[in-house]
């Protein structure tokens, strides 16, 4: 169940960042760009705030970390795939 929400979160910050430089007719350089910031942010985040505020409960380090591991493969998916795009 967390993987599924995990990967669900972030194909909506990677759809929400892709379509708001979309919808901004952005340069292509800089739809990619926001695309993949807005995809995988905040789970260093996550954990720093876990572990300041919420003693590094187990579960929730665990979904955090999966969240790290998860947006590096998922950013370097779609960096991959659009290397050669232009």
């Amino acid at each position: 169940m967390i993987f599924f929400w995990v990967l669900m979160h972030n194909f909506a910050a990677l759809g929400a960042g892709f379509l708001t430089a979309k919808v901004g007719k952005l340069p292509l350089a800089d739809i990619k760009t926001i695309t993949i910031e807005t995809g995988i942010q905040n789970s260093g985040l996550g954990l720093v705030l876990i572990f300041t505020y919420f003693e590094g409960l187990g579960g929730m380090a665990i979904i955090t970390a999966w969240w790290g591991i998860w947006h590096l493969i998922s950013g370097m998916t779609v960096a991959s795939l659009w290397k050669n795009r232009k």
